[in-house]
């Protein structure tokens, strides 16, 4: 891997994994395109935690309040563990999988197609009157359904931003809300999913400049792409992305 495509697949992981356009959809489609059949698992892991640590400073606010206030917080603790439960689940029986179901682009094309529906089903939420703006206000229910719509988005192609924050919407919790929710849930989610990648990994042969400059990429495309997807969420705008997914899954299906 030349550091140039490195850098055009995180850009591509930063940009993707928060809009609701599935990151790991569009790597698929970009390793295809490079001819990279199997990329190393260490380049794979680096984008998330670049990415990941995009999420730490955008909600550290968020997350320095759920450690300081730790004991009188354990309802919220307890509800992102549960949200987490079944990501966690799936994604430990789907692990030897993995090399199968990435490689698959029809199975990419179909997911994007079921990511447009969700993403066109928000625009119905927006009449429903929003019950829940607090973190507090979520129950059980509702971060098991969440957390479900997690688990699915392990498919490439099925974005987790776009599932999680649908499902929110669907709960009748805010943009804001749901915003907030689903990119704290994904923090258990993206760590669990790494540390069953890390036993793979080699860094023999490592260079340097491909593990540096892609983090660095991923990272602050990432921060970037979550301070627009707030706003497009405020603007009741969600739904927009479902074009997109329905296009790009068209066009998968039918040239692949």
């Amino acid at each position: 891997m030349s550091l140039f495509q490195a850098l055009i697949l995180a850009f591509v992981q930063g940009l993707t994994e928060f809009l609701p356009l599935s990151s790991s959809g569009h790597l698929v489609l970009f390793q295809h395109f490079f001819n990279l059949e199997n990329p190393p698992v260490f380049f794979d892991v680096l984008l998330h935690l670049g990415t990941l640590g995009a999420i730490l400073i955008f909600f550290r606010q968020d997350i320095l309040f759920l450690f300081k206030e730790f004991r009188r917080e354990t309802k919220l603790w307890f509800l992102l563990v549960i949200a987490s439960l079944p990501a966690g689940l799936f994604g430990y029986f789907l692990n030897s999988q993995i090399g199968k179901i990435f490689g698959n682009l029809k199975l990419v094309g179909f997911m994007w197609l079921i990511t447009g529906v969700l993403l066109f089903l928000t625009k119905f939420s927006k009449s429903q009157k929003i019950k829940k703006t607090n973190l507090r206000e979520i129950k059980i229910s509702d971060g098991l359904f969440i957390g479900f719509f997690q688990a699915l988005a392990l498919f490439p192609g099925l974005s987790r931003s776009g599932s999680t924050v649908s499902a929110g919407l669907f709960r009748k919790l805010s943009p804001e809300l749901a915003f907030k929710f689903s990119f704290l849930l994904s923090i258990p989610a993206v760590l669990g999913a790494n540390l069953l990648q890390i036993k793979e990994i080699s860094l023999i042969g490592l260079n340097f400049k491909i593990a540096f400059f892609p983090l660095l990429v991923a990272g602050l495309t990432g921060y970037l792409t979550l301070i627009l997807l707030k706003k497009i969420l405020i603007c009741q705008k969600f739904y927009y992305f479902g074009f997109y997914c329905f296009i790009l899954g068209t066009l998968v299906l039918f040239l692949f």
